[in-house]
Parts: structure tokens; sequence; C-alpha cells
């Protein structure tokens, strides 16, 4: 049985040199492979990188504590993947006269006219732009890219 899923791990660090050095040190010692690292929102010197990875629960337990331990880190949030709070945005392009529609089961907000070369923008939970993503990449699309939204923490 495999019980492994997909996480995001949000850490607000201090953005500094050697930061995702150390970030990339925890993963490593505990054979955990990143799909996804980016770094974004840096002001008065910390700075929020999120990562997406695949575990059990067990292993991202662990290496959610290992990270909290990190000198330069402030905090950390973990969510699955699947989680709908969990957002992202994702522009996507597709060959001029090409028409596409994000699928109806994908619960997003969108705009764009691509047939007539307008990009497409998407936003909602992750795994409903993933979803889009998918369909948009099956009927042509020619570039996309995806981001993760940092975590509504009000």
């Amino acid at each position: 049985m495999n019980d492994e899923v997909r996480w995001i791990l949000y850490v607000r660090a201090d953005h500094r040199t050697g930061t995702i050095v150390a970030l990339a040190g925890v993963f490593a010692t505990r054979g955990v492979n990143f799909d996804a690292l980016a770094t974004g929102e840096s002001a008065e010197g910390t700075g929020l990188v999120t990562v997406t990875f695949v575990a059990n629960e067990r292993r991202q337990r662990l290496l959610a504590r290992s990270v909290e331990r990190l000198a330069v880190v402030h905090s950390v949030l973990v969510r699955r993947a699947d989680d709908l709070g969990v957002r992202a945005a994702a522009v996507l392009q597709l060959p001029a006269g090409v028409a596409f529609v994000p699928p109806a089961h994908a619960g997003v907000r969108w705009s764009g006219v691509t047939d007539r070369g307008e990009p497409l923008l998407v936003e909602g939970a992750l795994v409903d732009v993933e979803v889009v993503v998918e369909a948009a990449l099956a009927a042509g699309a020619l570039a996309h890219a995806l981001v993760i939204q940092p975590p509504d923490v009000r």
C-alpha cells in the first residue's frame, strides 16, 4: 500500500545566502526530493519559500519538524496538495485559432479568449488549476506557468 501523498510546505525564513541550501539539506538527508521549489514575498529580511514534495504523513511531519529547527526559519505551514485551501494560478498559451475553455468540473476563475491568441489566466484550488493545465496541454497548449499562491494567514 502506497500511503505517499503530495504536500505543500510554506517556509517563512531569513532572506539570505544559505537559506535554500539549509532547506535542501534537510530534504536530502531524509531522502526526499523536491517536486518544485519557489521563492517569493521578500520583505523586511524574510522571504517565503514554497516546496512541493511527495512523502507519507510520518516523513512529512519529520521534515516539517526538522525544517522548523533550522536557525534561519521563522515559521512552517504544511498542507496536503489536495487541500482546497491551497490556491494556485496558471497562465497558458494555446496556438492562435484554438478555442479552449476550462473543463466545467474544474472550479476555477478564468479569463482570456484563446482562439484570438490571448493567454488563458486561471485561478483556483491547486487541484482544479492542475486539471485545467492538463486539459490545455492535451488541447495543444504551447507553454504554461503555474504558481502556488502564498497561504492566507490572516
